[in-house]
């Protein structure tokens, strides 16, 4: 069951304006075939460690000795936009070698890769992940692991920059996000979050529901 009040920095202003607000989302986030021996071997190894795995041999869940116990695992670096000057900020921290810039302006940086075998969402698939949210300056606004539970949610009913993401991330996947304000909440901000602010995230795809 999706939290919308612990969800309401990710799903945006109000769960009934959210798919609206959404827009149209690019269903490109294809699930591969897994069908090497090998993948076959590492998928049987993951149902022993507490993973699961559907009809195509694609692991759903993440084992648990794979999900990372705390934000402090991502190991992300953290430092202020000066004055508010978030283009200034993406473009410092574009230049960091393990930073990847998509074409959308998002920027990302791989703490922990997924499974070969791993699933990914296609369009609204749930998924189950932990997350860490917060500013330049490493300031905290939410937190599923300050609560100590991971959320559901459709994986296309979220901001864009998260949208981006998820679709291309396979389970057990971490990654810390770097998302613009224009794939954000734009100019008009939100309480606590001020205009075209840049938002990081911590994010863990622990799990996917496959339609």
């Amino acid at each position: 069951m999706i939290q919308h009040k612990t969800l309401a920095y990710i799903l945006g202003i109000s769960a009934a304006a959210l798919l609206s607000a959404c827009g149209s989302n690019n269903d490109n986030a294809a699930h591969n075939e897994v069908s090497s021996e090998t993948s076959r071997k590492a998928s049987l190894e993951a149902v022993d460690s507490g993973a699961i795995i559907n009809g195509s041999d694609l692991v759903t869940r993440c084992p648990d000795d794979k999900i990372l116990a705390s934000p402090v695992d991502y190991k992300p670096l953290v430092f202020a936009a000066p004055e508010g000057d978030y283009e200034g900020w993406h473009a410092k921290n574009g230049e960091r070698q393990d930073v990847i810039t998509t074409e959308s302006g998002l920027q990302y940086k791989v703490a922990q890769k997924g499974l070969d075998n791993g699933a990914s969402p296609v369009g609204g698939e749930v998924v189950t992940v932990h997350y860490h949210g917060y500013f330049p300056d490493g300031k905290v606004f939410d937190s599923s692991y300050e609560r100590g539970s991971t959320i559901d949610f459709p994986a296309n009913a979220v901001i864009r920059g998260w949208v981006e993401s998820l679709q291309d991330m396979t389970t057990c996947e971490a990654r810390t996000l770097y998302i613009p304000g224009d794939l954000a909440y734009g100019p008009q901000g939100r309480p606590g979050i001020p205009p075209n602010a840049t938002l990081l995230f911590n994010v863990q795809m622990i799990g996917v529901t496959k339609n």
